[in-house]
């Protein structure tokens, strides 16, 4: 106490002077109007020039917690999202068959865990297998088309050969005309394939839907294979040569939806019983 006695003592027309001119720049500034306003208007950008700083680094501090707020939200909207394809999917399907066709089939939804596009035979490998019901020729496609066949089942996944396979056929349509042939991928390109035995007096067109026939216990009718990308006569067989781009991106897959025919086992059964009869 005494120190600090002393120091007042000591400095105390220091002290006096700083007092003395407090006062005076108040006096100066808040009787003045205009004075004020630009003390104010200046404090403002001062304090403002701070405060923001003072916000990016806290902002910059609490990254982690908004990353993480974040991720929760798309893992949310991405729930979201598969949740509305498996609906247009089936909204798809129902549009181009019959009602008993569309109580016929089953969806079980899957994700691609391995996938190949640049082999001449390529395949796909998903994450469900006889646990979830998935059996051999069970039929699989995205929201967007066909994707390929199931070929080999273990308990928790499943192998399916993919269009893209040079030994792998689907039978399909033209959608408006119902003219139906099949697709076979022979062109080392993961986005187009080749459509055969469509005859050269049908009017078909650029842009043309080509779509499942329907005619296996594999796919409903009606699910997207691609569309005509380009086609020229071939006069020596009286059939077109078409080349169409495929509805499914292979490079982009993810979703899929594996297809259980609940009458295959009847289709088949009945189709068995006669082949070698007539």
């Amino acid at each position: 106490m005494k120190v600090l006695i002393n120091v007042i003592i000591r400095f105390h027309f220091v002290f006096l002077f700083i007092i003395l001119e407090i006062i005076s720049i108040r006096m100066v500034i808040f009787e003045d109007l205009e004075k004020k306003n630009a003390y104010f208007s200046s404090a403002n950008a001062v304090s403002g020039f701070f405060y923001k700083r003072l916000d990016n680094w806290s902002a910059y501090f609490s990254l982690a917690h908004e990353n993480e707020m974040l991720r929760t939200e798309n893992l949310e909207l991405r729930k979201s999202i598969n949740k509305n394809k498996r609906m247009e999917l089936i909204d798809i399907v129902k549009s181009d068959t019959s009602k008993t066709d569309s109580e016929k089939y089953t969806y079980i939804p899957s994700r691609v865990i391995n996938n190949s596009i640049y082999k001449k035979q390529n395949y796909i490998t998903i994450d469900k297998g006889f646990a979830d019901g998935i059996k051999k020729d069970f039929g699989v496609i995205s929201a967007k088309g066909v994707v390929g066949v199931v070929v080999a089942v273990s308990q928790h996944y499943s192998l399916v050969v993919s269009i893209l396979n040079n030994r792998f056929g689907i039978g399909v349509k033209v959608k408006k005309s119902n003219h139906f042939g099949s697709v076979h991928w022979l062109k080392n390109n993961y986005r187009y394939a080749s459509l055969f035995e469509i005859p050269n007096h049908i009017k078909i067109a650029e842009g043309d839907t080509i779509v499942s026939s329907g005619f296996s216990s594999i796919f409903p009718p009606g699910i997207n294979i691609g569309n005509i990308a380009k086609f020229k006569t071939n006069q020596s067989n009286n059939f077109y040569e078409i080349d169409i781009k495929l509805s499914t991106d292979f490079k982009n897959l993810y979703n899929v939806y594996v297809i259980d025919n609940l009458m295959r086992k009847e289709q088949i059964s009945l189709e068995n019983e006669v082949k070698d009869e007539y």
